[in-house]
């Protein structure tokens, strides 16, 4: 499997543009995907194999490009080291009463008065996806959620350059092909999001103080639509898990606007609600409620 690897990305060698500082970003971000915690918060590799050998792949590859800038002719690829690396500063959250039961849910991981106000009384934010592209945001949740790109420096644009030369002579001037970029942009639309599975490690990266653990997800989801639609009730609902692609390796075909997000998200294992209003429509936050929610869910709070 290794050496197929290998021989791939010898033979696409698709980072080779790439700056080294980006090149150490994309290595930091793809690691820290590596790994997911068990019911009790510790430390494990990530629970879907399809995306921990996705991973492992494109992790290789990034440091194959580390190695021919630095001329290096072996390094170690050793995963449970790379997940110690990527998981070194994690600490198991402290619950006032320890998780039970399967991780299979929809799990809200916020600020105590917020997912309070969400299991008393099934109180919701429902947000503009634009309002995500905000520096204040921790890492976590800001994101541009309205853009998509992707880029390969194997595909280019066929162009010629003219100028004159020392004689004021036109002459075809040579033109050195980089990296092409592909944008994807969608109007904004109604968002709520939660993770698809209860993680202990999403505690730190939202920097939540609480999770609501939504163990009927079909009973939440025409709640949730419902309340919705009392306010929005020309909008068109949809939820789906998030698909999540490299910006190196995807094919822009296959982005998915509004549920499509750059893998270095991969960790949240995301569901999303989204509601597209009619074009032109102006969006501003609102609240839903759904009532108490404790007949379908459960509340886990941090020490």
């Amino acid at each position: 499997m290794i050496d197929e690897w290998r021989a791939e990305y010898e033979r696409e060698r698709y980072l080779r543009e790439l700056p080294d500082v980006a090149l150490k970003t994309r290595f930091d971000a793809l690691i820290r995907n590596l790994w997911s915690t068990d019911a009790a918060g510790n430390v494990t590799p990530p629970r879907s194999f399809e995306n921990r050998r996705g991973l492992l792949r494109l992790i290789l590859h990034t440091m194959l490009e580390q190695m021919e800038r630095a001329k290096l002719i072996f390094r170690d690829f050793d995963e449970r080291e790379l997940r110690e690396v990527a998981s070194a500063d994690y600490l198991p959250p402290r619950l006032r009463s320890p998780f039970t039961g399967s991780p299979s849910c929809f799990a809200k991981f916020g600020k105590r008065p917020h997912i309070r106000a969400a299991f008393e009384r099934g109180i919701l934010r429902i947000t503009p996806a634009a309002a995500y592209d905000d520096p204040s945001l921790n890492a976590a949740q800001a994101d541009k959620e309205l853009e998509h790109f992707s880029v390969t420096p194997n595909e280019h644009l066929m162009v010629r350059l003219y100028g004159l030369n020392a004689e004021l002579e036109e002459v075809e001037r040579p033109v050195h092909c980089k990296e092409l970029f592909r944008t994807l942009m969608t109007r904004n639309f109604y968002v709520w999001c939660c993770s698809l599975g209860y993680d202990a490690r999403l505690f730190q990266p939202f920097e939540a103080e609480a999770v609501l653990v939504v163990r009927n997800k079909e009973a939440f989801r025409a709640r949730l639509h419902e309340a919705v639609k009392k306010q929005l009730p020309e909008a068109k609902s949809i939820d789906r898990p998030i698909q999540y692609y490299d910006n190196y390796t995807a094919d822009y075909s296959q982005i998915i606007p509004i549920f499509s997000k750059n893998i270095r998200y991969l960790y949240q294992n995301e569901y999303r609600f989204a509601w597209l209003v009619p074009e032109g429509s102006s969006l501003s936050t609102f609240f839903v409620e759904l009532g108490p929610l404790d007949g379908i869910a459960e509340i886990y709070e941090v020490i």
